[in-house]
């Protein structure tokens, strides 16, 4: 009973600050709603008794991912930015059903949890050998080829913040 009050309070927490997300307009407030919603995710995976994803949940996302983010706001310059194209509200809200969509499914997932699983495989494997070699067993074999693209996505975004920031060298002809 207390871990279904408790999820049903982080998700109406990451609900709310994912809304904050899309509504703000300044990128430290986004950032600061963005953070908020990693905590309340973290929250659910610790409610739900994944310990191993809601310390990793804190660790790279929160973490790390947030202090990257604000590395592209800070080396980033936005004036120049918002001279060259326009901040439309209305497309930031009009994803809200979209949103909404991906958060009844992942109610459903959660409500319906791992004993749907095909063969009950990772029910098994959880009551067999714990949570952290479930994560690691399916990281590292069904999703490995995923992991490392995110990886590689991630290093190119980290190259892209850098370019974008970098001081525009004066040439005199």
């Amino acid at each position: 009973m207390l871990n279904q009050l408790a999820f049903y309070l982080f998700a109406s927490i990451s609900i709310l600050c994912g809304l904050g997300v899309v509504v703000a307009s300044n990128p430290i407030y986004v950032v600061l709603w963005l953070l908020g919603a990693l905590i309340a995710i973290s929250g659910i995976f610790f409610s739900a008794g994944a310990e191993l994803l809601g310390s990793l949940q804190l660790m790279i996302y929160v973490v790390a991912i947030a202090v990257f983010y604000i590395l592209i706001i800070t080396a980033v310059p936005w004036r120049k930015l918002h001279k060259n194209e326009q901040h439309n509200r209305l497309i930031g809200v009009s994803v809200l059903p979209f949103i909404a969509l991906l958060y009844v499914e992942a109610f459903l997932v959660v409500m319906s949890g791992v004993s749907v699983s095909k063969n009950k495989i990772i029910e098994t494997i959880t009551k067999n050998y714990g949570n952290a070699e479930v994560i690691g067993i399916k990281l590292f074999s069904t999703y490995f080829w995923a992991f490392e693209l995110m990886s590689v996505l991630l290093l190119i975004s980290m190259i892209g913040a850098i370019l974008l920031g970098r001081k525009e060298e004066k040439t005199y002809d």
